[in-house]
């Protein structure tokens, strides 16, 4: 894959003007003229009317202009993974796919549960291409036998707590819940049950079955959410079910709202496309964390977001060496590279609106994280200037425009994409023009260190 050519960014404390661009958000769409100044946004005026002739003009012409998108789940790669990926590559890939903000995952090498690991995330974000938000685990060392401190994280910034994966026990998720709940948290969890095929590497079914593969049942992601999901009625704590999959699932999210339980719910944009028969020639980019299901359950998954019972759709970005793939089917590890191809996957989907995948990508996300500083924030004078312009009709393959993220574990290199990225704004700073990567991002250290309110 070609690597990318870097444009020149506008120097520090330059005037920049996006204008001709159309302003989508909640409540509604305007066309408008945004000046950018010391990293807020200092205006919103009708087209033509701005008078500082020394702006740096962005043209907007006949695209969409909103606010930044914000990931609640990026695998950065380091510390421990740095053959893959580092935060230095994957932030830019973020920027590249209209991200200004990104929940780093904790289930690094070491896992991050402790304020030294929280430090060291923060100093190797600092002035990254995007604003890195640090997670922390639930568990002490991930390995689900006790909390970790999660009273000194949340006083160090920290609102998300997750293990990345399946917590079997709840007696353990319902003290996490109770804890978290008085400090601001969010508990995370993917609903799984490992001894019913809750680690395999399919889905359960007629695809799995004729491939002679084990698989992992709906029911063990259906059973794992009711359980986690009576635990959040019984603690009020706020519950995040993490990459759901079935059609099941959505239905239970769905009646626990409606209920008042304090509950919301993710999907990979990958979810939103592919089915398990898309795996069935046993090519391990396809192998994913969940597995594809069914075209049932992709059907609700999509119903879901468009109803809102699916909160955030996230990239689930995670990044593997190249020779990890070349493993049997069965014994690769799952995941896709997707930080640079999961807003355009959205927005291109053809029962989405962009109004939903701007919901779905930047608004709640931001909120449920409680980063609207950093992304998915209101387009009004006085607020951090970080926003996203989007053409909506530019096609564009990876292959071809080559691509920033160490990672190649993805399925999309030559699918041809109409959504593209042409301008991400973090903090003020021009991190990509033109739908390419700025030489420097300029961001400000303390909102690139990430949850700082």
């Amino acid at each position: 894959m070609p690597e990318m050519a870097e444009q020149q960014s506008p120097g520090a404390g330059e005037t920049l003007l996006l204008a001709g661009g159309e302003i989508v958000e909640r409540t509604g769409r305007r066309h408008a003229d945004i000046t950018v100044l010391d990293g807020r946004i200092a205006a919103v005026d009708s087209p033509g009317t701005s008078r500082d002739g020394s702006a740096h003009v962005i043209d907007a012409t006949g695209c969409v202009v909103a606010a930044g998108l914000v990931d609640l789940f990026s695998r950065l790669g380091e510390p421990g993974n740095e053959e893959a990926e580092t935060v230095a590559t994957a932030t830019a890939a973020a920027a590249l796919g209209g991200f200004t903000a990104v929940l780093a995952q904790p289930d690094t090498d070491p896992p991050l549960d402790r304020l030294g690991q929280l430090a060291e995330l923060r100093r190797n974000a600092a002035g990254r291409h995007c604003a890195v938000v640090a997670a922390a685990t639930i568990t002490a060392d991930r390995v689900g036998k006790r909390l970790s401190p999660m009273a000194e994280l949340a006083d160090a910034g920290v609102c998300w707590f997750t293990d990345v994966g399946p917590l079997a026990d709840s007696g353990l998720l319902r003290r996490a819940l109770q804890y978290a709940g008085p400090l601001g948290g969010t508990v995370s969890v993917r609903p799984a049950i490992a001894h019913l095929g809750g680690t395999a590497a399919m889905a359960e079914g007629a695809v799995s079955a004729r491939m002679g593969l084990a698989g992992e049942p709906a029911a063990s992601e259906e059973l794992a959410a009711n359980a986690a999901i009576g635990v959040a009625r019984l603690t009020g704590g706020r519950l995040h079910l993490d990459r759901i999959s079935a059609a099941r699932t959505v239905e239970l999210v769905r009646a626990a709202k409606a209920e008042g339980i304090n509950v919301s719910a993710s999907v990979c944009a990958e979810h939103l496309l592919f089915v398990d028969a898309d795996a069935d020639g046993y090519d391990t980019l396809m192998r994913a964390e969940p597995p594809y299901r069914t075209a049932l359950d992709r059907a609700a998954l999509v119903a879901g977001v468009n109803d809102r019972t699916i909160d955030a759709v996230v990239s689930g970005h995670s990044p593997v060496p190249p020779q990890a793939k070349d493993l049997p089917f069965d014994e690769a590890p799952p995941g896709v590279a997707a930080l640079e191809t999961c807003a355009a996957l959205v927005l291109d989907h053809p029962d989405i609106s962009v109004e939903t995948a701007l919901d779905a990508l930047a608004w709640r996300p931001a909120e449920l994280a409680g980063v609207t500083h950093l992304g998915g924030g209101a387009i009004e004078p006085g607020q951090p200037a970080n926003l996203v312009v989007l053409d909506l009709s530019r096609p564009w393959t990876l292959a071809e425009r080559g691509s920033v993220s160490m990672a190649r574990n993805t399925p999309h290199r030559r699918r041809e994409m109409s959504a593209m990225v042409t301008t991400t704004i973090v903090a003020g700073r021009t991190a990509v023009a033109n739908g390419a990567l700025c030489s420097t991002a300029g961001t400000v250290a303390a909102l690139a260190a990430g949850n700082t309110r």
